[in-house]
């Protein structure tokens, strides 16, 4: 009996992760504007500081966004590069925990030559992949809580799907 209750707890997972999976295709397509709910690329760097460092730099818009956007291109290379890791173990009260070392040269030159709001993009890209996906160092689609700053969950997305 215990047996055939492992089974079908391992297929209601396999059910749940291919509805997440459905969910997730399916809202990549409709989220867009404003949404509380939709999907987060985990692991992805966020634009939004690199354009800022660059309005102070460049006058025209133009140039900003194409600079950004090489300067973001490069750096999300940099994230997905599995033979840079700038992490260092720290103690806790709890044993040991994996941060992102800020005393890394490429993100300390990073820092001085664009500011900490860019590293700090660089930094969350880096501990989300860390997190989410440490083997494969690759962006991972999720469902986003956007409204609360976290991860959705599966009936949060799927009351979102059926009221869009």
């Amino acid at each position: 009996m215990n047996s055939a209750l492992c089974i079908k707890e391992q297929q209601s997972n396999i059910e749940i992760q291919e509805a997440y999976k459905e969910l997730i295709s399916g809202m990549r397509d409709l989220s867009g504007g404003r949404s509380t709910i939709g999907v987060k690329m985990i692991g992805q760097v966020d634009d939004k500081s690199f354009v800022k460092s660059f309005e102070k730099i460049f006058s025209d818009k133009v140039i900003q966004l194409e600079q950004a956007a090489v300067l973001v291109s490069k750096w999300q290379e940099e994230v997905y590069n599995a033979a840079w890791y700038p992490f260092k173990f720290v103690g806790t009260g709890d044993g040991m925990k994996e941060i992102v070392d800020d005393e890394d040269e490429k993100l300390k030159n990073l820092s001085e030559e664009f500011g900490e709001d860019v590293k700090n993009s660089v930094k969350i890209a880096l501990k989300e992949l860390n997190e989410f996906n440490p083997s494969g160092r690759y962006a991972v689609p999720t469902l986003s809580n956007f409204a609360h700053g976290r991860e959705a969950t599966l009936k949060e997305g799927i009351k979102w799907y059926v009221q869009y």
